[in-house]
């Protein structure tokens, strides 16, 4: 399982973990978060995504954090 490059939207800053660690790592309430252009709403459909074939040879999945703003 290759393991997640963690990105803040706006910070040239990252983070790298291992799919297990995510649960903790990433808040999915508060933030929107993305893998190659789709949104993922939760931890068990990261863990889904991360599954897939064409993600298994690669060393890491780039996830992208996006500071959810609200307001009005």
């Amino acid at each position: 399982m290759p393991k997640l490059l963690i990105k803040v939207f706006g910070d040239p800053g990252e983070d790298m973990c291992e799919l297990e660690e995510a649960k903790y790592l990433i808040d999915f309430s508060s933030q929107i978060i993305v893998i190659d252009g789709q949104q993922i709403r939760s931890y068990d459909e990261l863990a889904k995504i991360a599954s897939q074939e064409k993600y298994r040879n690669q060393e890491f999945i780039e996830v992208v954090q996006v500071p959810a703003v609200t307001g009005g």
